[in-house]
């Protein structure tokens, strides 16, 4: 499916992927803007840039996905981000007036864009570091014509249009057309329907369901459950051994670190999300004893690029997208829900403790 309902290949199908977007696609082609700016009233007016699930606040957690995909730069419309990181130029701006809608917001990033292509995020995508390497992927494989874009379709075939690749040029019109359209009609502002509805936009599945934002209390609720049960929380690591989970300071892995780099001669800096991450995705998307075993062989395909001389932290980062990537692959293709609830699991773990008790 496409946004103005014109088939760009069979929805879910990355073939129409294939067919709109050209060769050569790169990272370093692609700004992003990143919208923070609405009331979040179903939240009781919280800030949900600065949401915090458990690891930090949702902002932090995109910029760096942003940066550690090789994207430098980002136009932020809403507040100031609470934290930017060194690998990403940040510029802000708003929308007028504040509260327009998100297309009033993509309107206002505009003038800043200078990319041919604006990677538009919502800032409430816990799993915004999936989101992004799931649109870069499908965007940058593809081969053909140039097209307006790719975007996100979600389980229920609904199209994401706040996790999208578009063309700037064709967006840019869309946006002019649609604000025409509007004062012609006689309506306040510009509804992101009306923009994205002109434009052929090639769907990339999200199986996985890494679009999944905070919008309800519930929503809030559920994905700080889901970051205990998968055991990643603020300055804290959960670490599972014969099927029980102890809390573990993380100034205490990095002291576990050092003595492993000083006992095994290791020199290199070891990036330990990265590692955590391929373990979570791996876990959750194969299986649980996977996980140490993905992570064991990816540590010999990095010391084996190392002997070759490639560095190891450009080629830790290439190789866990890759594991991370067929993970998600996996849990896209089971024949189960998905990654359980976190009730779900937690039934699941207990009986099999019980079982083997």
């Amino acid at each position: 499916m496409t946004a103005g309902g014109t088939a760009g290949g069979a929805a879910g199908d990355p073939a129409g992927v294939t067919a709109r977007v050209s060769v050569g696609a790169r990272a370093a082609d692609v700004q992003a803007v990143v919208l923070t700016g609405g009331r979040g009233s179903r939240l009781g007016g919280a800030a949900k840039a600065e949401l915090d699930l458990g690891d930090g606040p949702l902002i932090a957690r995109l910029l760096d996905a942003l940066g550690a995909a090789g994207i430098a730069d980002a136009v932020v419309v809403g507040p100031p981000p609470s934290h930017v990181p060194d690998s990403v130029r940040v510029r802000v701006t708003r929308e007028d007036p504040p509260f327009g809608g998100p297309a009033a917001a993509v309107q206002a990033a505009m003038p800043l864009v200078e990319a041919p292509w604006v990677l538009l995020l919502a800032c409430d995508l816990p799993r915004a570091a999936d989101v992004v390497r799931l649109l870069l992927d499908r965007w940058g494989d593809a081969s053909g014509t140039a097209g307006d874009g790719v975007v996100l379709v979600d389980g229920e075939q609904h199209p994401q249009w706040l996790a999208g690749i578009y063309a700037r040029e064709p967006l840019a019109q869309a946006l002019r057309s649609a604000a025409s359209a509007a004062t012609l009609g006689g309506r306040r502002g510009v509804r992101m329907g009306d923009v994205v509805g002109q434009l052929e936009l090639a769907p990339v599945t999200d199986a996985a369901g890494v679009s999944r934002d905070v919008d309800t209390p519930d929503d809030l609720a559920w994905w700080r459950a889901a970051r205990e049960q998968r055991g990643t929380t603020s300055g804290r690591t959960t670490v599972e051994h014969s099927g029980k989970a102890g809390r573990v300071p993380a100034g205490a892995l990095g002291d576990w670190l050092a003595e492993l780099q000083g006992l095994l001669g290791i020199e290199d800096r070891i990036d330990v999300d990265t590692v955590l991450d391929v373990a979570r995705d791996v876990a959750h998307g194969v299986a649980r004893p996977a996980a140490p075993l993905s992570t064991f062989a990816l540590g010999l395909a990095v010391g084996r690029s190392a002997a070759a001389g490639v560095p190891v932290e450009e080629e830790l980062e290439r190789l866990a997208a890759l594991v991370q990537r067929r993970a998600l692959e996996h849990a896209g293709t089971d024949d189960d829900a998905g990654t359980p609830m976190p009730e779900q699991a937690a039934t699941e773990q207990a009986a099999t403790e019980q079982g083997t008790a």
